[in-house]
């Protein structure tokens, strides 16, 4: 899993490229890539979206474990 507070890009390839929520694409070296955040059980989750137009397409729901 990629650091969602690192720079999208270094060191990122498709096999450990996070993949958008929204569309499924993989997310490498997208500038506008977007990260949604929460805790959850007292793990830190997040979601990966491409671009602020798939962010704003999600739904809002967060995946259940």
């Amino acid at each position: 899993m990629i650091d969602p507070t690192s720079d999208i890009g270094e060191d990122v390839d498709e096999s450990t490229a996070p993949t958008c929520h929204t569309c499924g694409k993989k997310i490498i070296q997208e500038p506008n890539h977007r990260v949604v955040s929460w805790v959850d059980d007292g793990a830190v989750e997040h979601l990966h979206f491409c671009d602020d137009e798939c962010r704003e397409a999600w739904s809002g729901r967060r995946p259940s474990h």
